[in-house]
């Protein structure tokens, strides 16, 4: 009953007023997972959030869908809004005695009903609006148009006819379908821009359906008496997927109906009993979404299209429910009638045509909405592809790694059809980036991938971020889901708060507050730095940044004392002053009469180039002057750590007290992350090729990879050995040269001074170096 009452009064504030025009810091169109998460962290973090939805229910794929069986492979389970979300839901069913561990045939899975999840997404909603919080949801309401002036997103205009102005407008849509009406570019299958085939595939659809066994017998209503129209087309093909004697021991096709509801099984709140996945042959309520996938084309976006195919997909459901009543042989199983489904959007607006009238009272308790596994996609500042998030290794793990990480997924890359090669974007990936087999693995989303290369005003926080179609194959599932979408939110409140595009937000205060929040961000997972541990929000900072790494794979090592040596490599790369990216072994190279500024750290010492990086800034402190010694392998202390740390940083850092005694990893750590928030944003929109002066071309080599370096108001790029050229940058803001597939381009700051130089490979950027 409590949840009830909280629906009613929430209810009450859901209609949209009559005003002609309203302002919110944050619109949000979409209550899926990534769109209601993003509303609720927004609006906790101080903005006033309107969150839109076309259907009358909200959680999206999760509930309104009907897939509420947890798409994941354990590793960062315990995150952010999602655990926050799913640890109310097990509160919820161990009250009743039950187990939510019903699917995947898994006695550790994170399966309920939709209806549950649905009320647990209100009931954190209206905690967010008890805290003073304005957080409207705007039920059967979408944009109809998009206001904005330039490349700056202002406001929408609903289906309604209302104005709402906003500061930020984030399109969380299943389908992405705000997209289109924004300023810049989006994918959609395979095509960027208007060259797009109609008929072009994109991953197939699936309408689910809540079943549940009546023990007493399916109610009249429920029972189908008739084959629906085209079952005959489709009877021979479910026979090869599913019999009465089928496979009752894994998921070898022919399966039996108890394997097939350990697929996808739920607790059954209407029943006393509780199962897990293990016990496929007890389960009472399951989700038909397994063999019933359904192929669509483009043209299936649009809406004149969409509910003529979605009305096919949701036909097929119906006739495999058949199968199940009649050539299954059992009669006890029919739709749930318990999930909350008979809306009057799903009476008004959601029936079908193709659907005779017989099933009518059937097809009102299917979900308001098809499952949605591929959207349109934003064109972003970064496009996550598959070879970004590829995990190798035992235990598998990204091969890639992010700075600007927001989120964590872990899931295997797994396309629904469209998966051949033709229909995968070229100029981004290939099939062979996808690893064989079903290989699960922590990977990061980096922030660039909700950031639009040149709208401000305006993110992406669901299936529609910036990525591939294999990449979206991993990030597509309701966990990720919602830790970007609380990403989105986090970044849209902050940049309402600072009064700048979310662009300009600064990203290590993004993830400050997000691993404050428990959202891990690295892909380091330490042994001796657990959750919950008081390191564990700077360890993951440190590691996430590239600033730090463990000891070893599975320690970070807090309590040992750092070396003067490691203190420098660590310093170098927190001011981006080292020369060589990670991904790269460190090569001694020298310049004519080069010498080494200390005795005790020759040229080819292995850290000699962030010695010499710091000592070129004013940054290091000698242990010796007679003769100039740097000790590396000595202890630092406290106090000369924080003093080459002020001096990276340019500003006074605090001094530790003990300041002799040497600092440990976890306190260098500690004063890495707490010094984090303070750095700019991403910068300035994407960057447009103007004019420079460059001279001193010597027979470029066939190389894409090149070695960058500013000195004396010059950059050299080298391959190997080899100057190709030397840039002269001039007054203008930035430069693009073309050297194979490779970008170089100048950044000018606020100040207007050239200030970072960045490579990029098509979408993706090699290389970020601040010039000193």
């Amino acid at each position: 009953m409590r949840l009830l009452v909280g629906l009613v009064v929430l209810s009450m504030s859901m209609v949209p007023g009559r005003a002609a025009e309203k302002t919110y810091d944050v619109v949000i169109a979409g209550a899926g997972t990534g769109g209601v998460s993003a509303a609720i962290e927004a609006a906790r973090h101080g903005a006033s959030v309107a969150l839109l939805e076309e259907t009358d229910w909200i959680g999206g794929q999760m509930t309104a869908a009907g897939v509420s069986n947890m798409d994941e492979q354990y590793q960062n389970v315990q995150s952010g809004l999602y655990w926050e979300f799913l640890s109310r839901v097990q509160a919820q069913y161990a009250a009743q005695g039950k187990t939510i561990s019903t699917c995947y045939w898994s006695d550790r899975s994170h399966c309920f009903e939709p209806r549950v999840g649905q009320n647990i997404l209100y009931e954190m909603i209206a905690e967010a609006r008890k805290q003073g919080h304005t957080l409207d949801v705007l039920l059967r309401t979408k944009v109809a148009r998009v206001l904005a002036t330039g490349n700056r997103v202002e406001g929408i205009v609903t289906s309604a006819g209302t104005t709402i102005r906003s500061k930020v407008l984030i399109d969380a849509t299943e389908y992405g379908d705000v997209l289109p009406l924004v300023p810049g570019e989006y994918r959609i299958g395979k095509y960027t821009g208007k060259n797009v085939d109609p008929n072009g595939c994109v991953q197939w659809i699936t309408y689910t359906a809540v079943v549940k066994k009546y023990p007493n017998g399916v109610p009249e209503e429920l029972r189908m008496k008739n084959p629906p129209p085209g079952y005959a087309e489709v009877r021979e093909k479910f026979a090869r997927q599913i019999q009465t004697d089928g496979n009752p021991v894994n998921r070898v096709l022919p399966v039996n109906w108890a394997i097939h509801n350990g697929y996808r099984g739920l607790p059954d709140s209407s029943s006393p009993e509780s199962y897990t996945g293990r016990e496929p042959e007890r389960i009472t309520k399951t989700v038909l979404n397994w063999f019933n996938d359904f192929p669509v084309p483009i043209s299936w976006f649009d809406h004149a299209n969409r509910k003529r195919v979605n009305c096919e997909a949701k036909l097929k459901t119906l006739q495999f429910l058949y199968y199940v009543q009649h050539d299954l042989q059992e009669p006890l199983w029919s739709v749930a009638n318990d999930e909350g489904y008979d809306t009057p959007y799903n009476r008004e607006e959601n029936l079908c045509e193709n659907i005779p009238e017989e099933f009518k009272a059937i097809e009102r308790h299917f979900p308001v909405m098809p499952y949605v596994r591929e959207s349109r996609r934003l064109v972003g500042v970064h496009t996550l592809t598959a070879a970004d998030i590829r995990r190798e290794g035992v235990p598998a793990i990204a091969s890639h790694t992010f700075a600007s990480s927001i989120a964590l997924g872990d899931y295997a890359v797994d396309l629904h059809g469209c998966a051949e090669e033709p229909t995968l974007e070229f100029e981004l990936e290939r099939s062979t980036d996808r690893p064989a087999g079903f290989l699960g693995g922590l990977f990061q989303v980096p922030i660039e991938t909700l950031i639009p290369q040149s709208t401000d005003g305006f993110l992406a926080a669901e299936k529609n971020i910036s990525q591939t179609r294999l990449a979206n194959g991993a990030t597509r599932l309701q966990p990720i889901t919602m830790l970007t979408g609380q990403a989105a939110g986090l970044l849209a409140a902050l940049a309402v708060e600072s009064g700048i595009p979310p662009r300009k937000v600064s990203v290590a205060k993004v993830q400050k507050i997000l691993l404050d929040e428990k959202s891990a961000l690295s892909l380091a997972q330490f042994q001796d730095v657990p959750r919950g541990h008081e390191l564990w929000p700077a360890v993951q900072l440190a590691t996430a940044r590239g600033w730090m790494s463990g000891v070893d794979r599975g320690h970070f090592g807090p309590a040992e004392p750092v070396k003067r040596r490691t203190a420098a490599v660590i310093l170098a790369e927190r001011a981006e002053l080292n020369e060589f990216p990670p991904s790269r072994p460190r090569v001694w190279r020298s310049s004519p009469g080069a010498r080494a500024s200390f005795e005790d750290v020759p040229l080819y010492d292995q850290d000699a180039g962030e010695i010499e990086a710091l000592r070129k800034v004013g940054a290091t402190t000698a242990c010796s002057t007679q003769p100039l010694q740097f000790c590396p392998d000595a202890p630092i202390t406290r106090a000369e750590f924080v003093e080459m740390l002020s001096k990276v940083l340019k500003r006074a850092v605090p001094q530790p007290s003990d300041v002799s005694r040497p600092i440990t990893r976890g306190e260098v750590a500690s004063l890495l992350a707490a010094t984090a928030a303070e750095q700019q944003g991403y910068g300035e929109a994407a960057p447009v090729p103007v004019q420079a002066s460059y001279a001193g071309v010597y027979g470029a080599p066939q190389r894409s990879t090149l070695t960058v370096v500013f000195e004396d108001n010059k950059l050299f790029a080298r391959a190997g050995d080899d100057v190709w050229f030397r840039l002269y940058p001039t007054s203008a803001s930035e430069f693009v040269a073309t050297a194979n597939t490779a970008h170089w381009m100048f950044v000018k700051d606020a100040d207007g001074r050239v200030s970072e130089v960045v490579a990029r490979s098509g979408s993706t950027e090699i290389r970020r170096r601040r010039i000193p």
